[in-house]
């Protein structure tokens, strides 16, 4: 397979592009040109050439491009390729796990979904100048006070090392062709890496994520028997865990269990729900056995929202307890 794109500067969209391609084969080859008659001789043509059949040509430039998500996030290269072969890549990376057959075409698409979400649309906002607009309107504001706050805030974002600001540093700006092609394809080739890994745990969460639903039985307690997904999995579906307030599960590192508060909002990981029993918070072993009265708790975090046990019933003691003591 050939792919072609831009020469020049290149930006996060194309190069996860490319990515894409290169984990559907392997012997992928990249073509970096603004020549025409050079880019049509590639099997697909991606962020350059001003056209958008979605057939051959994926270029989301010209002025007449109007393809946007249901949210109202504007497709870019990345979302572009990732909506016509992101499937088709989750598909192999399936038939290659361990018990592919665990993973239903439910599983893939609720996988595409989220690689959609989490980082395709993030990438597509930063290439196609929307950014700044879309998180306003995600923040409502009504004042100059909240256009500040939104300003600082932004200012911070902007300097976090999220893919798009890597990949833009891996360019230099006075590099020649040659140059450039190298910096491009050296990122293609590290990004791969960590994009392979993301989508094999993205897919092997969504499907470890419905058996988190199946485990769950609507009380305050969301038992498991394995160590899986569940944070996730309450974040992603919120109303079904309204009532419940703690999960317990396996801990195979220490031979035990533990116990954990779910968060107590979507927007934040360190919030609990519900929080150990202050008299509890950074104790271990002997003493903290004493204060809640059984035999093999190990330790309860001193920001109380997580704790461990060695036996099944402790364990189980604890999450009553736990409960009942429960302080934010």
């Amino acid at each position: 397979m050939i792919i072609a794109t831009h020469s020049g500067s290149f930006h996060a969209d194309e190069v996860t592009a490319c990515v894409i391609f290169k984990l559907l084969d392997a012997t992928t080859k990249i073509i970096r040109s603004r020549d025409p008659e050079e880019l049509e001789k590639a099997d697909y043509v991606i962020d350059v050439s001003g056209k958008f059949d979605l057939q051959k040509h994926f270029d989301h430039h010209p002025a007449e491009f109007n393809m946007s998500r249901s949210n109202g996030i504007k497709y870019a290269t990345a979302g572009l390729i990732w909506d016509k072969f992101g499937r088709e890549l989750l598909e192999l990376i399936r038939r290659c796990l361990p018990n592919p057959d665990e993973i239903s075409d439910t599983v893939i698409n609720k996988a595409w979904k989220t690689i959609d979400r989490n980082i395709m649309q993030y990438t597509d906002l930063t290439d196609n100048g929307q950014l700044d607009s879309y998180t306003k309107g995600l923040c409502s504001l009504s004042s100059s006070d909240d256009n500040q706050v939104y300003s600082n805030l932004n200012r911070f974002y902007m300097h976090i090392p999220v893919i798009p600001y890597l990949v833009a540093m891996q360019n230099d700006l006075n590099g020649n062709d040659e140059v450039q092609y190298r910096n491009f394809m050296e990122t293609v080739e590290s990004l791969k890496v960590l994009y392979k890994k993301l989508f094999i745990n993205t897919l092997t969460n969504a499907r470890d994520e419905e058996k988190v639903l199946k485990s769950y039985d609507g009380s305050e307690i969301l038992r498991l028997d394995d160590k899986l997904p569940w944070f996730e999995a309450v974040l992603n579906n919120w109303s079904c865990f309204e009532k419940c307030k703690i999960a317990i599960y396996p801990d195979h590192k220490k031979n035990g269990y533990r116990i954990q508060s779910l968060p107590g909002s979507q927007s934040s990981r360190f919030k609990n729900r519900c929080g150990a029993p202050t008299a509890w918070r950074g104790k271990e072993l002997e003493e903290l056995n004493r204060i809640i009265g059984i035999r093999t708790a190990t330790f309860v975090h001193k920001t109380g929202f997580t704790g461990g046990a060695i036996s099944k019933e402790d364990i189980e003691t604890m999450a009553r307890l736990w409960i009942e003591g429960s302080e934010p």
